[in-house]
């Protein structure tokens, strides 16, 4: 680790290159993920496009239950979301309480062996 920060210290030109090269292949990543959204975008309007000209009177009655489908499995995947944020929580604190008591404990053997 010390031989890694020597470096970085003492060849600053070349983390500069290395940083310059991290931030344009992010970029390009960042580039490539907005044409595949516009293209994304583009193939849903064509598909809406196609169901709309295939039957305009079922189209708003199509799009209302897609909403409300979507709405609903919204909410479910929140509250699943929750639940588990909650469970992860109860673990932490159960871990926080052990490690407190095992501290305790070490602490309290410690200071016996001191002590002799």
């Amino acid at each position: 680790m010390d031989s890694i920060i020597h470096y970085v210290t003492t060849h600053q030109f070349t983390v500069g290159v290395a940083v310059f090269v991290a931030l344009v292949v992010v970029y390009v990543i960042f580039k490539q993920l907005f044409k595949l959204a516009l293209l994304l975008i583009l193939l849903l309007m064509a598909i809406g496009g196609y169901m709309y000209f295939k039957d305009p009177g079922k189209m708003p009655e199509n799009i209302h239950e897609t909403l409300q489908k979507a709405k609903q499995q919204t909410g479910k995947i929140v509250d699943k979301g929750k639940s588990v944020y909650d469970k992860g929580k109860s673990i932490v604190e159960k871990g926080q309480k052990l490690t407190k008591e095992a501290e305790k404990f070490l602490g309290e053997n410690q200071e016996t062996k001191k002590e002799r």
